[in-house]
């Protein structure tokens, strides 16, 4: 069974708005039954805001550690551990506490990637042991590294420690900052080998950072217990939406400079959505997508659900369809991971 989190470090009234379209569509069951949040990157209010929704509706709380920000240069990663575990130990309401981890990128060198994994692994099993034994239990060692060696050094040592879960963090980066994650072969090669080491023990493993509803089937195909995403949200920022198991789509304005910014005409949009079986209360309306961005979001976090909610059920003859008629090299690697899972 593969869990989705939905990634919701955003402002208060963010939080409140998207809450309020999902009652007033009567959208069931809410796609906030599990969230991922960055208490130490996020207003006080919008922390108050997710225990309110852990403690009214029962949500599933995954605290991260704020590794990102780390990598996009915002703090150092000596920063990031005192305020953290200050942070971690005056909300103990949360179901996962995500250790701190010190995430490499793909223009780091092989040095500067050793040293990243020893920090993660040296400096997250320190903060594992100031952590009261309650909260131990709950803990979450990431795994990062380029190399087997490198994997094989921070599971062997969270297997030690008694972590009863783990999150693989270093999938390729691109952009401004490298704040971007890609899915190369070699990181899904290295992810498929943590999955694997772990399920013998006994451990889930989460996916960090690598949501977009044409990648679920390769994150169920590798066997990971969850995911988390912000791409729903980053999308709809862009004016894109994308239904289960397609890539973007912009549909804010036309642009024929790149393939990815291509405006969808409604014809198209039509065909896509009866092609998937998606049918949400924020695309009823091709107007309402392109002038609202928060309709874009939810209805881009209701696609990404509808994916999972298709590969747990096993759905495959129709998921192989959609990725025959929007990519024959994704349709190409799904019966590869099909057959890998």
């Amino acid at each position: 069974m593969l869990d989705f989190y939905t990634a919701l470090t955003l402002c208060p009234s963010d939080i409140r708005k998207i809450g309020n379209l999902l009652t007033l569509h009567s959208v069931e069951p809410s796609p906030l039954q599990r969230v991922l949040f960055t208490p130490l990157f996020a207003p006080h209010d919008s922390l108050l805001l997710v225990r309110k929704l852990r403690e009214a509706n029962g949500t599933r709380v995954m605290f991260d550690s704020g590794g990102y920000y780390v990598q996009v240069g915002r703090l150092t990663y000596s920063e990031l551990y005192y305020p953290l575990l200050q942070l971690y130990t005056k909300n103990s309401w949360a179901d996962i506490y995500t250790l701190p981890d010190h995430v490499p990128t793909s223009q780091d060198s092989e040095e500067t990637v050793w040293t990243k994994v020893r920090d993660t692994v040296l400096y997250g099993a320190l903060f594992f042991q100031e952590l009261p034994a309650y909260m131990q239990d709950k803990a979450l060692g990431v795994v990062h590294g380029r190399t087997l060696e490198q994997v094989d050094y921070c599971v062997r040592v969270y297997l030690e420690l008694g972590l009863k879960q783990m999150g693989f963090g270093s999938f390729g980066t691109i952009g401004k900052n490298s704040q971007v994650n890609v899915a190369t072969s070699t990181a899904i090669d290295l992810a498929r080998y943590v999955v694997d080491i772990a399920r013998t023990n006994g451990v889930r493993v989460h996916l960090f950072g690598l949501g977009a509803p044409a990648l679920v089937a390769m994150i169920y195909g590798v066997g990971a217990g969850s995911f988390d995403s912000s791409s729903w949200i980053k999308s709809a920022g862009y004016g894109q939406i994308f239904l289960p198991f397609t890539r973007a789509y912009n549909i804010s304005h036309r642009n024929g400079r790149s393939r990815m910014q291509q405006g969808i005409e409604f014809g198209e949009l039509e065909r896509l959505k009866s092609l998937t079986q998606h049918d949400c209360p924020f695309c009823h309306s091709i107007e309402s997508l392109q002038g609202r961005k928060l309709y874009r979001a939810v209805h881009n976090l209701l696609a990404v659900r509808q994916s999972v909610e298709m590969v747990n059920a096993r759905c495959h003859s129709d998921i192989r369809r959609i990725y025959e008629n929007g990519s024959p090299r994704y349709k190409q690697e799904y019966d590869k991971w099909l057959r890998e899972s």
